[in-house]
This record gives structure tokens, sequence and C-alpha cells, in this order.
């Protein structure tokens, strides 16, 4: 009786296995079908003719000469650029919108001592439905961090600053 449990344990396995590999397959699918008009999406925001509207912003131990640069397509916000500088590091980050939904952020960190190499980081979350789908630091896929976090956070606020123009409330605390 019990080998012939183990055996019909086995066999449910055996039968379900193709079942749990198609629904992995699908869920890989379904992101890489998500990543690939995320990045239609960016192509297409960066080939667009688009308005701007660019302000600047300081906040004391937060950023020097902070930039924010909002870009329109039919008076909808598209793409925000946030840049900013303080002691020797700088960023620039760009936050994607689509129908007023963030779906990527690409940020570039360049700093380094006063005296030695410069170094460069670049993160990239590729978000859908308010979550992150696939996390990138540098050219290597990671598990999302705190970083993409933050992005998450930021994206919304930085559409709301718009109307309100406080820029160092939605950035620096």
């Amino acid at each position: 009786m019990k080998l012939f449990i183990h055996y019909l344990h086995v066999l449910l396995l055996v039968l379900m296995l193709p079942a749990l590999q198609i629904k992995a397959q699908q869920k890989n699918s379904g992101t890489e079908e998500s990543i690939a008009a995320i990045r239609t999406e960016f192509k297409r925001i960066n080939a667009s003719a688009l308005s701007t509207e660019e302000f600047q912003y300081d906040s004391a131990g937060c950023v020097d000469e902070g930039v924010v640069t909002y870009f329109l397509e039919n008076q909808e916000i598209v793409k925000i650029v946030e840049s900013g500088a303080i002691g020797d590091g700088s960023w620039t980050r760009e936050f994607y919108y689509q129908s007023g939904k963030f779906i990527f952020c690409y940020e570039q960190i360049v700093g380094g001592p006063a005296e030695g190499p410069e170094t460069k980081s670049e993160f990239r979350p590729y978000v859908k439905d308010d979550k992150v789908i696939r996390f990138m630091d540098d050219k290597k896929i990671v598990p999302p961090t705190s970083k993409a976090t933050g992005q998450l956070r930021t994206a919304p606020r930085l559409l709301k600053a718009y109307r309100t123009k406080d820029f160092a409330k939605v950035l620096c605390e």
C-alpha cells in the first residue's frame, strides 16, 4: 500500500511538472512582453517632439543646483528628468510615464573621492501596475533593492510636484 501511494505521488508530480513549467514560461513570457512594451514606449517618447518646462531648486545638504525638466506630449507628462550634484557626486534620473503611470526609470550616479577614480553606477527598474518587474544594477538583472523602492515612491510625487513646484520636499525628504 505504501509503495502504491509513493508511485501515485510520483505519477502526480510527473503529470503536473509540464503544467508548472508552462506556467513559469508564461509568466516569464509575460514579463518579457511587458519589458518589450516599456522599451518601445521609451524609444517612442525619446523620438517624439515634446514640449519642455524646466525648474531649478536647491536644498542645503541634499542638492546643489538641482534641475527638474518635465517633458509633455499633448499636455500630458510623459518624461521627467531630475538631476543634481552635491559634494563630489552628481546624478541624473529619467522617469518615464504612460497614461500617467510610472513605467521606467534610468538613473546614473557619478562620483568618487576628490583624488581618485570616478565611479559610475546605473539603475533601471521596469515597472508594471506599480510593481517592479525587473531591476537592473548596471547591466545585471538583480532582485529589486531599496533603490527601486525609492524610485517607485518618487515617481508619482514628481508628477504632483509639477503643480506645487516644491521639488525639495519631494526629492529631499
